[in-house]
């Protein structure tokens, strides 16, 4: 176990990814080591950001959880924090049935993770990012939830009404690392 190193494993959309490489950078800024969806996690926190879409995302989601409940359990592992929609969606009952976890977070609080740590939630980097794509692409968000109510889908119920971000917000967005992504990210 590495200590100040912070193990981020995402699963589920690209809107995930993005909230995880937006959390990564508040970390790196606090002095963390951060490692993304690495195959062999280190660290001595761990952040799963989970996909509570359809069944099998689930079960990924739970696996994973359970997975690294156990080795904090093996004290492999220090604190695990879940956010993400499945735990937007199911928080009431993962608190109940996995209380290994330090904290749950939802959709739209991942940010108050930053201040349990201990650490301060910068706000001056509120707009940046650590991309963790292959160099060639970067995803950008532009929106989150759903205004239609189809009997078949949890969209609505975990990330609510369809919301834009502002165009100023996404002109203003910077990613760290080659500036050339975010020219490529700008014109995308």
């Amino acid at each position: 176990m590495r200590k100040n190193r912070i193990d981020v494993i995402t699963l589920g959309c690209s809107k995930n990814l993005v909230d995880s490489e937006f959390l990564i950078k508040q970390f790196l800024a606090n002095g963390y080591t951060v490692e993304h969806d690495s195959d062999n996690p280190k660290g001595e926190i761990a952040v799963i950001n989970t996909c509570g879409f359809i069944g099998d995302a689930k079960e990924e989601s739970i696996n994973m959880i359970l997975e690294f409940a156990e080795a904090k359990k093996n004290h492999k592992l220090n604190k695990l924090f879940v956010m993400g929609c499945l735990s937007e969606r199911y928080m009431k009952d993962l608190k109940l049935e996995i209380p290994e976890v330090d904290g749950f977070y939802g959709k739209f609080d991942w940010k108050q993770l930053v201040t349990d740590l201990g650490k301060s939630y910068r706000q001056d980097l509120a707009l940046e990012r650590k991309i963790t794509t292959p160099p060639h692409y970067a995803y950008l968000k532009i929106s989150e939830g759903c205004n239609r109510r189809c009997s078949y889908c949890s969209i609505p119920i975990m990330t609510g009404k369809h919301i834009s971000r502002p165009m100023e917000e996404l002109e203003a967005e910077r990613i760290s690392g080659d500036s050339s992504r975010l020219d490529l990210l700008r014109i995308g």
